[in-house]
């Protein structure tokens, strides 16, 4: 009878062993943001739960009469299941990741054992011990490679298909930027990969983030980010003058970084007078306006990016409790594939060039009627200076290179889900305006903004000072039509170039 239990329980715990590493390859090598995805991850959820019963009711057969090999396998692979049953309660997020491995390493070395003493029960490794052996290896080999495959189908190439870089040449006019004087948007740079507009309320429902992510919803909820629309009356201004200046159209050059929910609704073609009031208006940017950009086309700025409309996104923010359970369930059970989603690789490794395709811009005929002259660039600077560890000027300080996240989006403590040893970044996003939280009387973050401003910000080294009365030089003149000599360098670094010298301006002199 046992033995019979035996054979039954082991014909059907081999199916279903092999569904579950089938559909753990796919999900492990191949996360993606699609119901076909999710459908497989609930299987494999469905198989590991009846794996982990059968394993329950026959252990005693098993343990008792099968090789030892065999005995070791399903050891490792009954922990593995008890594993991933803890995992399917408490989700995978980043901090249990060590866990996510281990129920994978468990489950993968039950494998191994199982599927080598199933080839030896056949003869197919040879009679000796040295065949044995070396049949064993070969399946380790072969496993490994597997495993080593997908690892690397998962990480390297999907970081490596996710960078910033720069094309060859710029555009030679601002009409060759994003879809040219025909598109949607111009004269922003943005564009959209399906080419069409995106519902308005796609950028309107940062709340239903905050069901995994509270403090960072509430920090974001004070920030410039938010108040980046007309919910900011320094910017509404600007724009209805603009407006009346110089048009509609010509101000999809602020929108497209200002008002993800006006412009690629649309809505943007309409007067703003006409629409203030309306909460498209009043969205500001949302989280799924940086977090849906999907490519940066470069780092000259003025919205130079592709945003996606995710195919999921009406299942996130459904109003329906039992659709809005089965996702977050899904969400929290893989992570990974809502990872992919809305963080793309380039946000952290190339961070400066990721800020830049908002935080540096230009303006040229379709906006001045004028001619191509530059505006507000902040990823250049940071890239000049030393702060950067690409400028000239990075041998002197600080001790390390810094982007844009390292100070504007500091880390602070959170239990959020996605934290990394408690701690999330700041979206808060501290910078040099306090007007806005003094407007709103918004103290938690006027105070936040003036630490980060109070907190050595700012610097002023002096190379050499000269005593008071000593006497200088005038400055020299240069002739009218010749060229002048000029130096961004202290003095002392090109001490010994001949310079004219600055008169005496008070009692000490700084350079």
């Amino acid at each position: 009878m046992e033995m019979m239990e035996m054979d039954f329980a082991k014909r059907w715990l081999s199916r279903i062993l092999i569904a579950l590493t089938l559909s753990a390859v796919y999900l492990y090598g191949y996360p993606s943001a699609t119901i076909s995805y999710s459908v497989v991850d609930l299987f494999h959820v469905a198989l590991g739960i009846i794996l982990t019963l059968l394993l329950f009711f026959f252990a005693v057969p098993l343990l008792r009469r099968d090789f030892l090999l065999a005995r070791l396998g399903w050891t490792s692979l009954a922990a593995g299941a008890l594993l991933g049953i803890v995992l399917i309660k408490i989700g995978t997020p980043l901090r249990l990741k060590a866990w996510l491995y281990a129920h994978i390493a468990l489950c993968l070395l039950g494998t191994l054992f199982l599927l080598t003493s199933w080839l030896d029960s056949k003869g197919w490794l040879g009679g000796d011990l040295l065949h044995r052996a070396s049949g064993f290896a070969t399946l380790t080999l072969l496993i490994v490679g597997i495993a080593a495959g997908a690892w690397w189908t998962r990480e390297v190439e999907w970081k490596n298909a996710n960078r910033i870089s720069n094309p060859p040449m710029p555009p030679e006019s601002m009409d060759r930027e994003g879809d040219g004087p025909q598109g949607k948007f111009f004269p922003s740079s943005a564009q959209t990969k399906h080419g069409g507009n995106i519902p308005s309320k796609y950028f309107m429902k940062s709340d239903a983030c905050q069901r995994c992510h509270a403090d960072i919803y509430k920090q974001w909820d004070s920030s410039m980010h938010h108040f980046s629309s007309f919910n900011n009356q320094w910017y509404r201004k600007s724009i209805e003058y603009m407006q009346d200046v110089a048009g509609v159209r010509s101000s999809k050059w602020c929108a497209g970084c200002h008002d993800p929910a006006l412009l690629y609704s649309g809505l943007f073609d309409t007067p703003i007078k006409q629409i203030v009031d309306r909460p498209e208006a009043r969205a500001g940017l949302g989280c799924l306006m940086c977090h849906s950009i999907v490519e940066v086309k470069s780092t000259m700025g003025q919205g130079d990016f592709f945003l996606e409309y995710p195919k999921l996104h009406e299942l996130a923010a459904s109003e329906n409790p039992f659709v809005r359970k089965l996702h977050d369930f899904v969400v929290r059970l893989n992570p990974e594939p809502h990872r992919r989603t809305f963080l793309k690789p380039f946000m952290r490794a190339d961070t400066a060039e990721f800020c830049s395709s908002c935080h540096k811009v230009h303006l040229d005929v379709p906006v001045n009627r004028y001619r191509w002259i530059r505006g507000f660039n902040e990823y250049d600077n940071w890239q000049a200076s030393g702060v950067s560890g690409q400028g000239a000027r990075a041998f002197y300080y600080p001790k390390s290179p810094m982007n844009c996240a390292d100070c504007h989006m500091p880390a602070v403590p959170s239990f959020d889900d996605g934290n990394v040893n408690g701690l999330v970044h700041s979206h808060r996003f501290p910078g040099a305006n306090t007007a806005v939280p003094t407007a709103n009387q918004d103290q938690a973050q006027y105070e936040f903004a003036k630490k980060f401003l109070q907190d050595k910000q700012l610097t002023v080294d002096i190379f050499a000072i000269s005593p008071a009365g000593k006497e200088t030089n005038a400055p020299a003149r240069n002739e009218f039509g010749k060229p002048e000599l000029s130096t961004t360098f202290a003095v002392g670094e090109e001490s010994d170039a001949s310079l004219p010298k600055a008169p005496n301006y008070g009692s000490y002199r700084s350079h």
